[in-house]
Order: C-alpha cells, then sequence, then structure tokens
C-alpha cells in the first residue's frame, strides 16, 4: 500500500509541474478562444508582421492613399494570423464550416480591392494596383497543394506595377523605392513560411478540439471570457471546396478559380449575361 501511495504522490506532482508548463507557456483554450500557440507545430507569422509589414506601413510620408492601404493590409494579416494560431490547435473543421472561417479574410481582401477601384484618381495609383493584384495572396490557406507558388504568382502580379513605381521615382525619391522592396518582402517572408511549415497544404493540428465556424480575437478577449456565439450565417454559395478541387484542376487555373469563387461571394452571379429571346435555341416557344 505505501508503495501504491508513493507512485501516485509521484504521479501528481508530475501532472502539477505538466500543468504549470502548459500556464507559462501559454497552450491553453477558454471557451472555445485560442490564448496560445505551438509555433514549433504550425508555425508563426508573427516575424512577417513585425518585419517587413512594419515597414511597409510606414507608407505615411508617400501619401494618405498608400497609408491607408497599407493599414488595411496590416489588418488583413492579422486576421489571418488568427486564423494560423487556431490552426495549429485545431483539428481542421467540415468544409462548410471551413468556408465560414475564411470569410473574413476573404471580406479583407475585397475592401482593399474595392479601396483601389475607388481611388482610380489617385496619383498613387500604381503603388494601390500593386497591393489590390497580389493581395489574393492571402488565399494560399485555401489551396490546397503547393500554396507558395501561388503567393509567388501573387507576387509577380504586383510587380507589373512596381516596375512602374520605380521607373517612375527610382531617380527622384528614394522612399518609394523602399515602399517596393517592403511590400515586395511581405510576400518573399510568407513563401518562406509556407515552404517551411504548410509545403503541401495548410497542416492542422492532429490533437484538439474541431475549429469552430468562427474567429475569437484574441487581441482583445480576456483569457477567461468566451468568444460571443456566431451571427446566423446569411444564405451564400454553394461551398467552397468540393472533394475534386486537387483532381480536376491544376496550376495557376486551380489556385485561380478557387479564391476567385471565395472573392465572388454573394456577387457570384454578376458575370452572367442576358440572353435575348432571339438567341435561345429551344425550339418550343413557352420555353424561351
Amino acid at each position: 500500500m505505501e508503495g501504491l501511495m508513493e507512485r501516485l504522490e509521484r504521479a501528481v506532482t508530475r501532472l502539477e509541474k505538466l500543468s504549470v508548463t502548459m500556464q507559462e507557456s501559454g497552450g491553453v483554450v477558454n471557451g472555445g478562444c485560442l490564448n496560445g500557440v505551438d509555433e514549433g507545430y504550425g508555425g508563426d507569422s508573427t516575424s512577417i508582421l513585425n518585419g517587413p509589414v512594419t515597414e511597409y506601413t510606414e507608407s505615411r510620408a508617400i501619401g494618405d492613399e498608400v497609408e491607408k492601404h497599407a493599414e488595411m493590409v496590416s489588418e488583413a494579416l492579422q486576421t489571418q494570423r488568427r486564423f494560423l494560431k487556431m490552426v495549429t490547435t485545431h483539428q481542421e473543421p467540415a468544409k462548410t464550416e471551413l468556408h465560414d472561417l475564411l470569410k473574413p479574410i476573404s471580406d479583407h481582401i475585397q475592401e482593399i480591392q474595392n479601396f483601389r477601384e475607388r481611388s482610380r484618381g489617385c496619383g498613387l495609383f500604381n503603388h494601390l494596383s500593386a497591393v489590390s493584384e497580389s493581395i489574393p495572396a492571402l488565399g494560399w490557406v485555401a489551396v490546397n497543394q503547393k500554396p507558395g507558388p501561388y503567393v509567388k504568382e501573387m507576387k509577380d502580379a504586383a510587380t507589373f506595377y512596381t516596375n512602374r513605381v520605380l521607373k517612375d521615382y527610382k531617380e527622384t525619391d528614394r522612399r518609394h523605392v523602399d515602399w517596393v522592396t517592403s511590400y515586395l518582402s511581405v510576400w518573399t517572408e510568407m513563401q518562406a513560411f509556407i515552404k517551411e511549415h504548410h509545403t503541401t497544404g495548410l497542416v492542422w493540428s492532429k490533437s484538439g478540439p474541431i475549429a469552430p465556424p468562427f474567429l475569437c480575437d484574441t487581441t482583445t478577449t480576456p483569457p477567461s471570457a468566451s468568444c460571443p456565439p456566431p451571427p446566423p450565417p446569411p444564405p451564400g454559395p454553394p461551398p467552397l471546396f468540393t472533394d475534386g478541387d486537387s483532381q480536376t484542376a491544376s496550376g495557376g487555373a486551380q489556385h485561380s478559380a478557387l479564391f476567385a469563387q471565395l472573392n465572388q461571394g454573394m456577387d457570384i452571379t454578376k458575370g452572367l449575361k442576358h440572353v435575348s429571346d432571339d438567341q435561345k435555341t429551344h425550339k418550343n416557344p413557352s420555353l424561351r
């Protein structure tokens, strides 16, 4: 009996030490909200935010529109960081829930692109276009195979406009050259992050709870509070992913189609053309 009690005491001691270690590392989930992240498992994109993004967001000296655009990009990357932190401690949810999880990122992308469209009279339109054309790179989290090359494609889309910026300012204003360097570095660092942690697609935790269909804002939620329930989802497009996504398309076409649907959302039918009666081919006039 004494030997049994000693073993129990040793077991309790080990459990207490383990509990303290977990609390100190921040690897605790309360109320469905993520308070920590195991950086060794899925990686942490904080270095991107603290490095090239910080330099890029220092755009106020260039112009108000560029500064505002940079702030919007920073907010989008913060949202994606929260999503990636959830990925490290949660198992992958069903496809419909994953669609809801990705919606905040999609909303940021649309906001950034719409800002460019509203600013067509801006003298720094090439700056805004470089960002607008490449910001879909955030959609790498929805790419099932080799998301790194997808980010490179988006970065290449930016260089078409950043080359124009360099042509206009290389000899006259160094600040614009630095802006180009810092912005492109964001996607270079993102590629390196993906290559290290998510080479063949998003790597979810193999343990822990199933991810909820909404993101908790860990920057504002106290550790002891639970996340508010999500609002009821509005009727939306069909699920973002289908079982044949990775087999029926390949390369850039797959990536573009995949995230184009995410970007379009409820506006997905706007591109449809009206067909007049004389263009309809059904033989029965009542069915035209």
